[in-house]
C-alpha cells in the first residue's frame, strides 16, 4: 500500500458498540503498519442533514432574588412539594428541574426550572459566601439557554427592590422573553401598585400566591404563547433511579457534574453546600438514568438547623427511590463510623451498590496505589466493616482528576464471588451500573429455587434437620430479589446456610451488585 493517508466513512447516525472499538484500532495500526500515514474514521458528509433550523425552546425557569418565593412558586407549579422551602435565603443553590403536568392546558408536559437566589456581582462583592454566589449565577445563566421564557419572581407585597432592579438590567442585556410573577398576592381584593412592576418593562406581570396556590391558571394560560405550538414528543425509554449518597464533602457533587459533563450541580471545598437533593436526566446505554445527587448524610447531632434535617430526609427518600446507589467515600479521610451508617442505610433500601473510593490520588501511601492489589486490600478491609454490603463492587476513582485506579483487563480486585471486569474509565460506570439494573429484574423459576436449596444439602448435611421439611419455594420480588421458602420452624434456620443461599443465587443468576433476600417462614404461615 503506498505511503498517504486513509479514513473510514460511517453513516452520520452509525453507533459503534464497545466491543468493536478495539477491532477498529486493529485495523487503524495495521493501515500504519503498512505505510499510512494517519488513518482515521470520520462521519458521511453525505449524510449530514442540511436543516439546521434550532428547536424552539420548551422550558421556564424561575429566577430571582434571595427568599422571594421561586421554590413555593416551583412546587405550587408541579402540584406537590418537591423543593425544600424555608423562610430564609440560600436554601437553593443548583438548577433543579422538573416536569409539570398542567391541567389547565390539557394536561400538557411543560418543563419547570428552579435556580437559587440571584445576586448580581456589585451585590455579593466583599461577602462571605461570594464564591458560592458566583457559582449559583453560573447555573442561573445556564438555565436561561434552555428557556423560553424567564420568569422572574418578585414579592408584590415589598415592590421591586433595587437588588429586583439590577437583576431585571442584567436580563434585558440577554434580550430574552421575561415576565414577572409577583409572588405572595395573598388577598386577592387588595390593591397592590402593579404599575411598580409594569415600568420595569417585562413582557407581562402576573400576580401569584404560591403559599395559597392562586392565580396558578391564570399563569399557565398567560405562558402559553411562549411555549412551542406542539408539545415535545420524548421517546419512552426505560429510567433508572440512581442516588449518590455519602457524607458530606466526600465529593458527590463533583462525580455528578463529571458523569454529567457540565457543571450541573454546585461543588466546592466546604462542606454542607448541596443542601437540596440534585437531579439530571441523562440518556445512556440506550436507557435514560435519572442522577440524583443527595445531600451529605451528617449524624443528628451534627446538624446545624432545620435545612440539614430536612435535606437528609430528603437523601433517605431518594434512597429508598433509587434503583442503585453509588455510595461514595472519601479514602483521604478513611472510613468512619457516618459511611458505616449510610453503608448501612443503602443495604436496607433495597437498591444496587457499587462503593466509589473517591479521592484514590490523595488517599494515605499505605492505601494509595494504582494497582489491583491495592484495592483489594481496601476492600477487605471494608468487609470487615461492612459484611451486609459484601454484594457491591468497590470502585477506586478520583472525580476531581476523572480517573479509575487498580482495574486490571480480565482481572477483579474486589468481588469475592469469582472474576468480574471493572470498568477502567469513568464513563465505563453507566455500562458497570446498567448490568446490575437489568440483572436484577431476572426471574427465577421455584423448580430452580428448589434445586438450589436441595444442593445445599450436599454442601452442610447438617442443615437438613435444622431446615425440615421445606415447601413453597417462590421468588415474591425482584427490586431487591426476593425469595420467600417455608420451613418447619423459621428460627432454626443457621446465618451459614443463609449465606449460602444468598452466595449461590447471585454467581448462578447474576445478581452481582445486588442485596439477596431470604424470607423463611412457618409452614402453614401465610
Amino acid at each position: 500500500m503506498p505511503a498517504g493517508r486513509a479514513f473510514a466513512v460511517l453513516p452520520e447516525k452509525c453507533i459503534v458498540h464497545r466491543h468493536i472499538l478495539p477491532k477498529l484500532e486493529s485495523i487503524r495500526k495495521q493501515a500504519l503498519e503498512s505505510g499510512v500515514i494517519s488513518c482515521s474514521f470520520r462521519r458521511n458528509p453525505m449524510t449530514e442533514k442540511q436543516d439546521s433550523t434550532p428547536k424552539k425552546k420548551s422550558m421556564i425557569s424561575m429566577v430571582g432574588r434571595p427568599n422571594v418565593g421561586k421554590s413555593s412558586l416551583f412546587n405550587a407549579l408541579l402540584r406537590k412539594k418537591q423543593a425544600i422551602v424555608m423562610d430564609f435565603e440560600g436554601v437553593t443553590r443548583d438548577r433543579r428541574f422538573a416536569t409539570a403536568t398542567v391541567e389547565a392546558l390539557n394536561d400538557r408536559k411543560v418543563k419547570v426550572c428552579d435556580t437559587g437566589g440571584w445576586m448580581p456581582e456589585s451585590w455579593r462583592r466583599g461577602r462571605e459566601d461570594q464564591e458560592m454566589l458566583h457559582n449559583i449565577e453560573i447555573q442561573i445563566l445556564k438555565a436561561f439557554e434552555e428557556s423560553a421564557v424567564i420568569v422572574l419572581v418578585m414579592d408584590i407585597r415589598l415592590g421591586p427592590t433595587s437588588l429586583d432592579e439590577d437583576i431585571v438590567r442584567y436580563i434585558r442585556k440577554l434580550n430574552m422573553p421575561f415576565v414577572i410573577a409577583a409572588n405572595k398576592a395573598d388577598k386577592f381584593n387588595e390593591t397592590y401598585q402593579m404599575h411598580e412592576f409594569y415600568r420595569l418593562g417585562a413582557e407581562d406581570v402576573i400576580p401569584v400566591s404560591a403559599e395559597h396556590r392562586q392565580g396558578i391558571e391564570e399563569f399557565w394560560h398567560r405562558i402559553e404563547k411562549y411555549l412551542p405550538d406542539e408539545e415535545e414528543v420524548i421517546p419512552e425509554l426505560p429510567t433508572y433511579r440512581i442516588a449518590i449518597v455519602g457524607r458530606p464533602n466526600v465529593g458527590k457533587s463533583s462525580f455528578l457534574n463529571l458523569m454529567a459533563g457540565e457543571e450541573r450541580s454546585v461543588a466546592s471545598a466546604l462542606a454542607g453546600t448541596t443542601t437540596d437533593s440534585v437531579d439530571i436526566e441523562l440518556e445512556r446505554c440506550g436507557v435514560k438514568f435519572r442522577l440524583v445527587d443527595t445531600a451529605g448524610i451528617r449524624r443528628h447531632a451534627k446538624r446545624k438547623d432545620d435545612v440539614e434535617d430536612l435535606s437528609v430526609m430528603y437523601a433517605k427518600r431518594n434512597l429508598d427511590d433509587a434503583d442503585l446507589a453509588f455510595l461514595m467515600v472519601d479514602t483521604k479521610e478513611g472510613i468512619t463510623s457516618q459511611d458505616s451508617r449510610i453503608a448501612k442505610m443503602v443495604e436496607e433500601s433495597g437498591c444496587a451498590c457499587i462503593v466509589l473510593a473517591n479521592k484514590w490520588d490523595l488517599a494515605p501511601q499505605d492505601i494509595k496505589s494504582a494497582s489491583a492489589d491495592a484495592t483489594r486490600k481496601f476492600r477487605e478491609s471494608l468487609e470487615k466493616d461492612w459484611p451486609f454490603l459484601e454484594f457491591a463492587p468497590l470502585v477506586a476513582i478520583s472525580a476531581e482528576r476523572g480517573k479509575v485506579y487498580g482495574a486490571t483487563p480480565g482481572q477483579d480486585a474486589i468481588d469475592p464471588e469469582g472474576p468480574w471486569r471493572l470498568p477502567d474509565r469513568i464513563e465505563d460506570l453507566w455500562n458497570f451500573a446498567l448490568d446490575m439494573l437489568e440483572a436484577r429484574n431476572k426471574e427465577v423459576p421455584a423448580d430452580e429455587l428448589k434445586k438450589v436449596v436441595e444442593e445445599a444439602f450436599d454442601v452442610g448435611p447438617n442443615w437438613v434437620d435444622q431446615l425440615g421439611d421445606f415447601r413453597r419455594i417462590h421468588q415474591v420480588g425482584t427490586r431487591p430479589p426476593q425469595f420467600l421458602i417455608h420451613v418447619r420452624n423459621a428460627n432454626d434456620i443457621p446465618e451459614a446456610l443463609r449465606r449460602y443461599l444468598k452466595r449461590v443465587i447471585r454467581e448462578r443468576y447474576g445478581y452481582r451488585g445486588n442485596p439477596i433476600r431470604w424470607v423463611f417462614k412457618h409452614n402453614g404461615e401465610r
